[in-house]
């Protein structure tokens, strides 16, 4: 595992660099992130470039032994540049453009803004393209990240116009007839006629809404991968990659990171609920890089932690504080869920802009904060255990995949039905229950090699295609116990509600139906009247969750597992299995843990302990008292 920091020379006196350095080198660290904000400083007015001050950071930060990872700037364009060409602003949905003076304020479609983050890129490959010590490139910087993947302009509606186009061959009729446009008199006359979803009396077409976020997603996709191209032209053979900040769903992650087979993401657990969603998160950045046909002998793919958040910060509303031990635990839950390089965020806390409450290395004069012992003590820690028992570092080969695709999350968030029930909640229920087991999961695109997993859990897999089912089907037949979850084989890749049984494809192969699905609370509305889910004893009813599917036509063959208890739903299936295909229609992670357990024998840890299997013994983060077990004499309990 490699270390590093974000630093930010052109923030500082530049009699200060060579401190900075060595204290980095001190400290243990390797990599150190620059550029990806400095455009104004790489180029304070058109065609006047500044480079003098980065070959010097560079020169100083190489003299101290530490590798540079150079970001292309294009997340912030400087403001003469905006003023000079206004329409890389984007344009909001109501149609006012986007004002500077922030970041992420532009037109993922604007053909300005791709011709002049492609000339900056080239500028910058040119020059340190080939430079020695720079041997990874960040491209932009967390696309997406304020909801700034759309764009309501009329170059982006053109855009969009033309994307359906291309889309449907050229047939409206074709449109029409996928998007069952009839419904509220919405056919279109001409691809003219689609709109961008600007606010109107109710709800747009949810296929016209999945659409754009589709389209949106690969604009930005796009748009990194002209920067790419640039990379890869004039700095062969280094890493390259975009870090996302995976709270975020508006681009997809996969789109992203498999061209470069390399995952990378922002870890800032205060934007995030719990632990359970850190753990998701980390294994979904390595796994938004795996190929098609990935297996478990692939290790879930690679991710880098570009910004690791080292204190409090200043942007979740709450900012809580960061006790003692806290920095540490998180990145050690990063080490043990296979995350290959880990930057901490960031080097100096800002003394300007917009970010000064966010913590860092260092205080803001300049000496060593609470983060630096932190990051001090899980280097020692680290290296230590690497020296004494290496493999409990290495990842092994998962038993366990989780299917997820981020049209599955579009859809559901264009159709919530119910506030709980998102796909992030319905995954991350079903990747906790496998955690809370000690079971290492492998987050894996539906196009993946599912055979070869012992177990595959597909929760809120809500789109049906044929190539889905026969993954599924093939894991099937090579034996694997698959899991089906709620809002699952639901909707086309229109959004379109199939015209069979669900789940679409393989009712027939469970020997059941889904007959209700949503609330599991009953009219009037009452929460604490909601069924509960039973297993084996009735005095133990579980939590179900936001969402409840309760099944009918159960056949010869197929057993039922589990039932609802009280509210409306009483005595219904709600767990129904026919051979190695189960049907699970709770949300709840207690729901799920309590299933996976009973499926594969095994007992669950409680929700605070996060636990590994490594080599034999078992490495626990107690995310509750912040310590750690296992790890031999590095550990603070065994």
């Amino acid at each position: 595992m490699r270390f590093g920091v974000c630093y930010y020379p052109e923030q500082w006196p530049e009699d200060r660099w060579s401190t900075d350095a060595a204290w980095m080198a001190e400290l243990g660290l390797g990599l150190v992130r620059i550029g990806e904000f400095a455009w104004s400083a790489y180029e304070p007015a058109r065609g006047r470039f500044e480079f003098g001050w980065l070959d010097r950071a560079i020169d100083t930060l190489a003299g101290a032994g530490l590798q540079v990872v150079l970001g292309t700037p294009t997340a912030t364009p400087p403001v003469w540049l905006l003023r000079e060409r206004p329409e890389i602003l984007a344009v909001g949905p109501d149609g006012r453009r986007k004002a500077y003076g922030s970041r992420r304020h532009t037109s993922p479609s604007s053909r300005a803004y791709r011709e002049e983050a492609r000339r900056i890129v080239e500028v910058l490959v040119e020059r340190y393209g080939q430079h020695p010590a720079v041997v990874a490139w960040q491209v932009d910087n967390e696309p997406g990240n304020h909801d700034s993947a759309r764009c309501w302009s009329a170059e982006s509606q053109a855009a969009f116009q033309a994307w359906l186009q291309r889309r449907f061959d050229g047939d409206i009729d074709a449109l029409n007839a996928a998007w069952g446009t009839t419904f509220w008199s919405m056919t279109y006359p001409d691809f003219e006629a689609v709109a961008l979803p600007v606010p109107t009396v109710t709800d747009h077409n949810p296929s016209l809404l999945v659409a754009h976020l589709e389209f949106a997603a690969a604009q930005a996709a796009e748009g990194l991968a002209e920067q790419r191209e640039v990379i890869a032209a004039g700095s062969p053979e280094r890493e390259v990659f975009t870090n996302l900040y995976l709270g975020d769903v508006d681009v997809d992650p996969r789109q992203v990171a498999r061209p470069t087979g390399l995952g990378s993401v922002d870890i800032y657990p205060h934007g995030l609920r719990d632990a359970d969603d850190v753990a998701f998160v980390l294994d979904l950045a390595r796994g938004s890089a795996l190929p098609t046909n990935a297996g478990p002998e692939d290790r879930g793919g690679r991710a880098w932690i570009v910004e690791q958040q080292p204190g409090p910060v200043n942007w979740t509303g709450d900012n809580p504080a960061v006790p003692a031990g806290q920095v540490r635990l998180w990145c050690w839950q990063a080490a043990l869920h296979g995350v290959e390089t880990l930057l901490w965020f960031r080097w100096r806390a800002a003394r300007a802009g917009q970010e000064q409450h966010h913590a860092a290395l260092l205080r803001h004069d300049g000496t060593r904060g609470p983060a630096w012992s932190e990051a001090e003590r899980f280097l020692r820690e680290y290296h230590r255990v690497a020296g004494l028992s290496p493999q409990i570092l290495e990842r092994p080969a998962a038993r366990v995949a989780l299917v997820h695709e981020h049209l599955d999350a579009w859809m559901l968030g264009v159709i919530p039905q119910v506030p709980d029930a998102s796909h992030r909640h319905l995954a991350i229920a079903a990747h906790a229950a496998a955690r809370r087991l000690a079971l290492d999961v492998d987050i894996v695109p539906a196009d993946a090699d599912l055979s070869a997993y012992d177990v595959v859990l597909a929760p809120a897999l809500h789109v049906t295609t044929p190539a889905r089912l026969a993954r599924l089907e093939t894991a099937l037949d090579a034996g694997a116990l698959v899991v089906l979850g709620p809002r699952s084989l639901t909707r086309d890749q229109h959004t379109v509600w199939v015209d069979e049984p669900v789940p679409a494809g393989l009712a027939g192969r469970l020997g059941a139906r889904v007959e209700h699905a949503g609330n599991p609370a009953g009219w009037p509305r009452d929460t604490a009247a909601a069924s509960r889910l039973v297993l084996d004893d009735p005095r133990e009813p579980l939590p179900v969750g936001g969402w409840i599917e309760t099944l009918t036509a159960v056949e010869g063959g197929t057993r039922v597992l589990g039932r609802a208890q009280g509210g409306p739903l009483h005595g219904e299936p709600v767990v129904v299995r026919r051979g190695n295909l189960i049907h699970l229609g709770a949300a709840s992670p207690e729901a799920w843990t309590a299933v996976l357990g009973s499926l594969l024998g095994r007992r669950p840890k409680p929700a605070y302990l996060e636990v590994f299997e490594r080599s034999g013994r078992h490495v626990t983060l107690d995310h509750r008292e912040r310590t750690i077990g296992g790890l031999g004499p590095v550990s603070d309990r065994d």
